[in-house]
């Protein structure tokens, strides 16, 4: 898989981390069941340190599309795009060449990666 594209799915992936660390409705949860965790820094740190690493252009067009649909990388299954549902095009379609470069949906604009 592409480099970049491992890099943005461990990004959105401490993104939705981050999110759910913050959340009221999992903070009552863990008060109820007498757990608290802890970490919330390291995760943002650990974010901080990822997005050095990632393109600028890259990176502004994933926080352009994590505000505006809420993930910015998503897989392609069946070769559908499972943000939007499209069926992507032929040339889009073969597993081992779309992995290896950084490649968006030609209708909803997210990365694409093949599982």
């Amino acid at each position: 898989m592409n480099e970049i594209l491992q890099k943005l799915v461990m990004l959105q992936d401490l993104d939705y981390m981050i999110v759910e660390v913050k959340s009221k409705d999992v903070k009552k949860v863990q008060k109820k069941m007498g757990l608290k965790i802890k970490g919330g820094e390291k995760l943002y740190d650990a974010k901080k340190a990822l997005e050095q690493k990632i393109p600028s252009n890259v990176l502004s067009k994933y926080h352009k599309l994590m505000e505006r649909f809420g993930r910015a990388v998503s897989p392609v299954v069946n070769n559908k795009c499972m943000s939007c549902y499209v069926t992507l095009p032929k040339r889009l379609s073969i597993r081992e060449i779309g992995n290896r470069e950084l490649r968006s949906c030609e209708r909803c604009g997210v990365f694409l990666y093949w599982v």
